[in-house]
């Protein structure tokens, strides 16, 4: 029995890119968020060769804009994603930007006539659950803990839109990828000016960086690879998985510890991802 390759490559990006979220969040803690988002986006075009290999070579302008908006969405998530994770909130934060990012495909499906099984709208709904429990009393105070969580929550909705919009740009290939780092390096330099921090990140996380650069393009490469070869509802779903990799990175580099209700939320959405990824 042959097992489909969109479903493997997808998890496959779900490893390299909650590897790479890990890295970028770490670094975040040292250096401003915008910062780091310009230089993991800069680092990923590495990716490219890989990117000549498994993708589509065709121009496309529509295609390319789409990719660039995708990424510009894409990169003011990544800057949340990694100030909410700086809160020391990488357990907490991830868990709920995957359900939201996964989430958000499975809407946009239902409005174009998809069907959920059971046990998806099941997960759905376990993942509610497990927002509440998050959303609880934290060791870091309630003001880090909400602060974390709305950060969370913006950035899973930018995530869920960067996942569709790259779905539709997939046949593109290279150029999406290329258009797609431009656009998310593009919103982290608006996002910087804005703030008045520095773009340039500190050198004492570049090495942390240049990891999580790579990783993060490895895994936006084999996502449009396995969106461009199946459908959205599963890739986008089964890509979204990645905060499991994320939090274990946590729990084995840094030693996260979060409150048992909290813990149980994290574990939760974990589970919400996984019922909603089972086509």
């Amino acid at each position: 029995m042959t097992l489909p390759l969109s479903p493997l490559t997808a998890m496959a990006s779900a490893v390299t890119l909650g590897i790479a979220d890990f890295s970028g969040g770490f670094a975040g803690r040292r250096s401003s968020a915008p910062s780091v988002a310009i230089a993991v986006e800069s680092v990923g075009l590495v990716a490219v060769p890989l990117a000549f290999v498994l993708l589509p070579h065709g121009w496309d302008a529509q295609a390319a804009l789409q990719a660039f908006a995708g990424g510009a969405i894409g990169g003011f998530g990544l800057v949340a994603f990694y100030r909410a994770m700086s809160l020391n909130l990488i357990g907490v934060v991830a868990p709920i930007t995957g359900f939201v990012a996964a989430a958000l495909p499975v809407a946009v499906g239902l409005i174009g006539g998809d069907r959920l099984e059971v046990w998806q709208v099941a997960g759905m709904v376990v993942g509610l659950v497990a927002l509440v429990l998050i959303n609880g009393p934290s060791r870091e105070g309630v003001s880090n803990a909400r602060l974390g969580v709305s950060l969370a929550l913006f950035a899973g909705l930018a995530f869920g839109m960067f996942f569709i919009l790259f779905h539709d740009a997939s046949h593109a290939g290279v150029t999406a990828f290329v258009s797609g780092r431009f656009g998310s390096a593009a919103a982290a330099l608006v996002t910087a000016l804005a703030l008045g921090v520095s773009p340039i990140a500190r050198r004492s996380v570049l090495g942390i960086i240049a990891i999580g650069g790579v990783f993060d393009g490895t895994g936006v490469v084999l996502y449009l690879y396995a969106t461009h070869t199946g459908l959205l509802s599963v890739t986008a779903l089964l890509t979204s998985f990645y905060p499991a990799f994320t939090v274990l990175c946590a729990r084995f580099f840094t030693h996260e510890r979060m409150t048992p209700l909290q813990g149980l939320g994290a574990g939760l959405a974990v589970v919400a991802i996984a019922m909603i990824a089972v086509p």
